[in-house]
């Protein structure tokens, strides 16, 4: 059960940062390839937070990225962004109970529920 919470937690985590990462929006004005830029440098710099903290695997390649985190593993045509939203919703897939609440895994662990 510790590892589906620690899978919650890197998820919660990789969630909060990927919101953080700069917008493209092509209504403000500004240059949009150099807003793809700003958003694909921060984009790896997360990929590189990723393998420092969690172990991740970080692939860059001109045809697609991909992202293994623990024996995970996605890919994306669309940058590093699209992996990462793709390996959330893998672990999602395939790791019993990391998408339920607190309160659910809590009464689960407890026998209740």
């Amino acid at each position: 059960m510790s590892d589906a919470i620690t899978i919650r937690a890197t998820i919660a985590d990789l969630r909060q940062r990927l919101a953080a990462l700069p917008k493209i929006d092509t209504r403000n004005g500004g240059d949009i390839m150099d807003q793809h830029r700003a958003r694909r440098a921060a984009a790896e710099e997360l990929g590189r937070y990723l393998t420092e903290t969690y172990g991740a695997r970080i692939g860059l390649r001109p045809e697609s990225n991909r992202i293994t985190m623990p024996r995970i593993s996605s890919t994306s045509t669309a940058g590093l962004h699209g992996a990462f939203i793709n390996w959330i919703a893998a672990v999602e897939r395939r790791v019993p109970n990391v998408g339920l609440t607190d309160r659910q895994l809590r009464d689960q662990i407890v026998g209740e529920g």
